[in-house]
């Protein structure tokens, strides 16, 4: 296990030994790609509003969480290769070899999103 591969992962493990950061990452992947407004993360775990924001912001520091304005809400979607590279570095530790993830082209990836914002926008509107 390379030494700079540990000393990446340093930040994210100490981001996720707190049970309400847990509990914030299980409900923003929960939500998918398309992602959770902050609002609804600390309605749904119940946590103070000053208390979340602190959260949210080590979790989106260590590149664990992915922060976008839409309007006046901050919608937080998991980085899924932040994720993957936790697990790689885990499994390793534990002598498994993950299998490695299927992705889409970045092309296909890109579209897919400004397919999602598209529709997102149009259900805004009653459309």
């Amino acid at each position: 296990m390379a030494d700079q591969t540990a000393q990446q992962q340093v930040p994210i493990l100490a981001a996720l030994a707190q049970a309400t950061r847990l509990e914030i990452l299980a409900r923003v992947a929960g939500a998918g790609a398309k992602g959770v407004a902050a609002g609804d993360i600390g309605r749904s775990i119940r946590c103070p509003a000053s208390t979340l924001s602190f959260h949210l912001k080590e979790l989106s520091r260590t590149g664990i969480l992915e922060a976008r304005p839409r309007g006046r809400f901050i919608i937080y979607s998991v980085q899924r290769d932040a994720l993957d590279g936790l697990a790689r570095f885990i499994a390793g530790l534990a002598g498994v070899e993950p299998a490695p993830r299927a992705r889409k082209p970045p092309a296909a990836r890109s579209a897919g999103r400004r397919a999602a914002r598209d529709r997102a926008q149009l259900s805004m509107f009653g459309d």
